[in-house]
């Protein structure tokens, strides 16, 4: 399973490589929204993490991109909202969870399951 990350912190999501890979998937990076869409375009990832420096409204636009370009391809986000305003704000979106702003292997094992139960 390919997982495409949106980020301008590679050294962080790099030290998180190995959680993925154990977790059977393989972590592509891209620094920009227009780079991931290119990476989507070509070879659609299972997910897109988006990391954005962006408030709310930028990421909504980020994953309205993404499903208009292919909606198969499953969303979530590293934010400082709390789960009840994430969920609220992003509410119709379809998207998968949000991360804390520094995620730990924990929540990349959470997303990992969660992934699994909505593909399987």
């Amino acid at each position: 399973m390919n997982i495409l990350c949106v980020t301008q912190r590679t050294p962080f999501w790099e030290s998180l490589r190995p959680v993925f890979a154990a977790h059977g998937a393989e972590l592509q990076l891209a620094p920009a929204l227009d780079a991931a869409l290119t990476v989507i375009a070509a070879t659609p990832p299972a997910l897109c993490l988006l990391e954005l420096e962006e408030p709310e409204a930028g990421l909504r636009a980020a994953v309205i991109k993404i499903l208009t370009l292919n909606a198969a391809v499953h969303t979530a986000a590293v934010t400082s909202l709390d789960a009840t305003a994430f969920h609220d704000r992003m509410e119709g979106l379809g998207m998968l969870m949000g991360l804390p702003s520094s995620p730990a292997a924990a929540d990349i094992e959470r997303l990992l399951e969660a992934l699994r139960a909505i593909s399987a």
